[in-house]
């Protein structure tokens, strides 16, 4: 499903041969056509289907089919002051409720393999929650 680029906007399908991959806006690719790379810069429905542009050195724009890209490395973002301590709560929050729930399963007869299966699932629930946050937020990828 198309979030980002003009295809998106108009709800035009994406028709392409080969396997679809997943671009997101920033990413390095390498044209195999004529051996140059370029950023992602959108996508746009033309008359030949769907296309990638690319923004090239120089600041040229180019139209290239999607089956002629290679992906070369992701774009990502950099960690803001916010994740980072939102990534710090999450362990810190998931080590609590282990250690807590560890103890409290323990009592007063101290047996060590339940006392660690609830420490282990009480970290993995956690965590688990801040993992699915974190795509929810991550930079989106649109298939082409």
């Amino acid at each position: 499903m198309l979030r980002v680029g003009s295809a998106a906007v108009f709800g035009l399908p994406l028709v392409l041969k080969g396997e679809p991959m997943r671009l997101a806006i920033g990413d390095a690719v390498y044209d195999r056509t004529d051996m140059t790379l370029g950023m992602v810069a959108g996508v746009i429905n033309n008359a030949n289907g769907s296309c990638v542009v690319l923004r090239l050195s120089g600041e040229g724009l180019r139209q290239v089919m999607p089956y002629d890209l290679e992906i070369v490395a992701r774009s990502s973002k950099a960690t803001t002051a916010g994740r980072s301590l939102a990534t710090g709560a999450a362990v810190i929050t998931a080590t609590a409720t282990a250690l807590f729930s560890s103890v409290a399963e323990a009592g007063a007869n101290g047996a060590l393999v339940p006392t660690v299966l609830v420490g282990v699932g009480s970290y993995t629930a956690v965590m688990a929650i801040y993992r699915l946050w974190l795509r929810i937020t991550g930079p989106r990828r649109i298939r082409v």
